[in-house]
């Protein structure tokens, strides 16, 4: 099953989990930041992932996803970081514009808390947020390949 894991950071938040992800499944092709090196193809399992910036998804992310074509990518599974810890706005809209594009999108996404300014959220994403992602990733590919 070819999958493939591509997020956008700017502070490095989400790399640390999309890296997790890589890690975590045995054929993933790599951890890539947006735009990768070449488009998807091919690709049964995308995961997807992206900081909260003012409750938005960076718009290198969103002008990525307009050029995912729905013929190259089956399955779309979204993860982040943001302040907060839980799923916001920016994962909504990325799902939502996948839709659009007729991508299926896995309905499972993660979020966990990523560091801001100088202070916020210092040692986050920690130990336990790249295991839940770990464990996250399992889940989703599992449900794919069954």
């Amino acid at each position: 099953m070819k999958t493939w894991v591509l997020y956008y950071s700017k502070g490095g938040n989400t790399k640390k989990i999309a890296d997790a992800i890589a890690d975590e499944l045995d054929d993933v092709l790599k951890s890539e930041q947006i735009p990768p090196a070449y488009p998807p193809e091919n690709v049964t399992l995308l995961f997807l992932g992206t900081g909260e910036y003012a409750g938005k998804p960076d718009s290198k992310l969103l002008e990525f996803i307009r050029t995912l074509n729905k013929d190259r990518v089956k399955n779309v599974a979204v993860f982040g970081t943001n302040g907060k810890g839980i799923a916001g706005s920016a994962i909504a809209t990325i799902k939502s514009l996948l839709k659009e594009k007729g991508i299926n999108v896995i309905d499972e996404s993660f979020c966990c808390k990523g560091k801001y300014f100088i202070f916020a959220n210092r040692k986050s994403p920690d130990v336990n947020d790249i295991k839940a992602a770990k464990e996250y990733a399992k889940r989703v590919y599992n449900s794919i390949k069954a």
